[in-house]
């Protein structure tokens, strides 16, 4: 080292030609991680830094040109806004290595660092400026950015994107996929290689025709008028006037006269006595006004709007009009019954209710028939049309002289009711009159008609209405509706009784009887046509025995089962399918049976006592009404099957004798022996359901766990369209 005035000159010892080092400590290779097929080489957390970092060796040449400054390697460093240029010297230059990265301080530590060099060379406090020490060319900048100590990364999941998508072509064969892949497969070889192929084909043309069109104009004539005149004078008006009077007077008179005669010949017939004869003026005109049908019309609204003030909530509760809120807090599923009225007056005290039937078309009118319920009762019968708008007196009161066994209405015409007596007497009147007004009957065949329906039959050329009815001999008759007074006859079906073993019911053995029967043939109860085959229909008898028939075949039957031991008293099939019906009789029991499978699906017992009737909810697919005695039950065996939802005694404490559903389901009519037909609303009820024939198989499937064949059976008969036998099918 020599000295030069203020200044000192650093030199060295030639060095062996050698490699020269960068500020790097050793180079790192680059290698690639490589995961199936994926480069997962990691990444710096900040590449900004290394990003724009060069390199570049310093050689001889360059070490010359420096004027024995230090050599070493040029790094240049990236930043926001400039870029410096870094020399370092090497370890060859000197003996002091420098431990670190200067990427771990700040930018400012490189003055020391070029400062202490200095210090240690020459062992004084060097007074070289920063120009001497780093050149021009690879200075550094006033203005750096300190590198940010902490780097925050934000980490989000990308969206879910399917790479590939291959759907199975297959299914498990004995799954409900595979058993249908199976069925479509039968069904394509035999279109495709079975006898399916062979398909009759015939080639037909066509063309079509051109239509042709004109125009036309037309042109209104013109009105043609003509001007008249006619002259009238005082005496030609008087005269005219003069005449029409003399014409009413006399009009007056004779209807006076006629209506005295008739008035005169009904007090003969009601009284017999002369001193019928000695009314007041007064009363006879009285008497005529509650005869004219003007007046009964008008007191009939009256009494309706009188009705009205007292039984207007309840009117709004038949009517759907005050339903409660479905969307309430304390909803509850009672089954509860509410008595709205009940249809009674003086007259209806001590008959028995036999039979009602709403009318189709007019859904406030209930026709009532009075009659027996004892065989040893002797009474009159009588027939009723009750209207919700006057619950407190019917709006048409018949009076017969046998009992009512027996009504229904009409469906082409709902004016017409076709009545049953005891008797064997068959009658067709017309409602829309206050009197009574018969347009056929036909002969008593001194039989008790049981059940009278009416059908629509289609003959050669056009339709026409008959009235079916059964009675106690066992027959089955068609009476045909003409515009005769007499019925045409035409017997279908006499019903024998049953031998041998039957299907159906497996009831007790019987013991051997050795007397003579008195009768061959069994009492035929009620027909309930199929609702789906119009040539179908049922026949229940007095023995429990069900004789399936058709229209086609007379006096045979296609199949019959035993139901009940003891008389049936009804049979109604489900107004959700054709397939589940019910039953009740005098054995104790409600039997539900289903189209094709011979055993009953459910019993449904409380006591010993005969159920009189049942019928279906026609808004809930598995509730059911019944009555026996004094009780009306409500069942839903889609809750439970052993015990029914609700039990309500009679409001008259009275034996009960019917039941029937209103065609919207909110309310239910129980008639009784004592001649009173209650109406009752039903609250708390569950809500609907949207797929009633679903819901329906679906309960009789749970409940049916225990018997699994019969479910194996009525899954079978869900799935096919036919109302053929299913054990059968079954048993195949």
């Amino acid at each position: 080292m020599t000295e030069t005035k203020d200044t000192f000159q650093l030199t060295r010892k030639p060095l062996p030609t050698i490699r020269p080092k960068t500020i790097l400590r050793s180079k790192s290779v680059a290698v690639n991680v490589i995961y199936e097929g994926k480069n997962v080489t990691p990444r710096h957390l900040n590449p900004n830094i290394y990003s724009m970092g060069k390199e570049r060796q310093i050689t001889v040449y360059d070490e010359s040109s420096l004027s024995g400054k230090a050599s070493g390697t040029v790094v240049t460093l990236p930043s926001d806004t400039t870029k410096t240029s870094l020399r370092f010297k090497t370890e060859m230059q000197t003996g002091t290595t420098f431990q670190g990265s200067i990427f771990h301080g700040t930018y400012g530590f490189l003055e020391q660092l070029a400062q202490a060099d200095l210090t240690e060379s020459t062992g004084q406090p060097s007074t070289r400026t920063e120009s001497d020490v780093f050149p021009s060319s690879v200075s550094l900048s006033d203005k750096m950015q300190r590198t940010p100590a902490h780097v925050s990364l934000v980490l989000s999941e990308t969206d879910t994107f399917m790479i590939l998508d291959m759907p199975s072509c297959t299914a498990v064969k004995d799954s409900e996929e595979g058993i249908l892949v199976d069925e479509k497969n039968k069904e394509y070889e035999f279109l495709t290689e079975g006898k399916g192929r062979n398909r009759k084909v015939v080639n037909a043309e066509a063309q079509t025709v051109q239509i042709l069109k004109k125009s036309r104009n037309t042109l209104a004539e013109v009105v043609k008028t003509h001007d008249r005149h006619a002259f009238a004078s005082n005496w030609e008006m008087y005269d005219t006037y003069h005449d029409n009077v003399n014409a009413v007077s006399d009009e007056s008179e004779d209807s006076d006269k006629s209506e005295e005669f008739d008035f005169n010949v009904d007090l003969k017939e009601t009284t017999g006595s002369v001193d019928s004869f000695r009314m007041s003026t007064e009363e006879k005109q009285l008497l005529r006004l509650m005869k004219n049908p003007r007046f009964q019309e008008a007191v009939c609204v009256i009494e309706r709007l009188l009705a009205n003030n007292c039984y207007n909530e309840q009117q709004k509760r038949f009517r759907g009009l005050s339903d409660p809120d479905d969307f309430r807090e304390d909803i509850e599923y009672k089954y509860r019954l509410n008595l709205l009225w009940t249809f009674a007056n003086s007259s209806t005290t001590g008959r028995c209710v036999t039979c009602l039937e709403w009318n189709p078309t007019h859904e406030d009118l209930l026709a009532v028939g009075y009659g027996k319920f004892y065989f040893a009762d002797i009474c009159t019968g009588m027939v009723m049309v009750w209207n919700i708008k006057n619950p407190v007196q019917p709006e048409r009161v018949y009076e017969f002289a046998d009992p009512v066994t027996t009504l229904s209405f009409s469906k082409r015409n709902p004016n017409l009711l076709a009545v049953g007596f005891y008797n064997g007497h068959v009658i067709v009147i017309n409602v829309s009159n206050r009197e009574l007004q018969i347009v056929s009957e036909n002969t008593p065949s001194f039989e008790a008609v049981w059940c009278v329906v009416w059908r629509i039959s289609f003959d050669e050329s056009r339709e026409k209405e008959q009235v079916c009815a059964s009675s106690d001999d066992g027959r089955v008759i068609f009476y045909t509706v003409e515009n005769t007074l007499e019925l045409q006859t035409q017997q279908m079906m006499r019903v024998a009784k049953a031998d041998g073993k039957l299907k159906g019911y497996n009831s007790m053995r019987k013991c051997s009887n050795l007397s003579i029967p008195v009768s061959r043939y069994a009492g035929a109860r009620f027909i309930r046509w199929h609702p789906v085959d119009p040539n179908i229909y049922l026949v229940g008898t007095n023995e429990g025995v069900v004789h399936k028939c058709s229209t086609n075949y007379l006096n045979q039957h296609l199949d019959l089962f035993l139901t009940h031991d003891g008389p049936i008293n009804e049979l109604k099939y489900s107004p959700f399918t054709d397939k589940i019906y019910a039953s009740c009789g005098d054995d104790w029991h409600l039997r539900i049976w289903a189209e094709g499978i011979s055993e009953p699906l459910h019993e449904l017992f409380v006591s010993m006592l005969s159920v009189q009737a049942m019928d279906w909810s026609p808004t809930h697919s598995t509730i059911l009404a019944t009555v026996y005695g004094k009780t009306i039950l409500l069942w839903d065996f889609q809750r439970k099957v052993w015990k029914p939802q609700s039990e309500t005694q009679s409001p008259s404490n009275s034996r009960n004798t019917i039941v029937q559903f209103t065609r919207s389901g909110r309310c239910l009519v129980v008639g009784d022996v004592e001649g009173n037909v209650h109406v009752f609303s039903l609250e708390d009820m569950p809500f609907p359901a949207f797929f009633q024939e679903n819901l329906l198989f679906e309960a009789l499937q749970k409940s049916l766990t225990t018997h699994p064949d019969l479910v194996d059976k009525l899954k079978k008969l869900r799935k096919s369209g036919t109302t053929g036998s299913v054990d059968d099918k079954h048993k195949s």
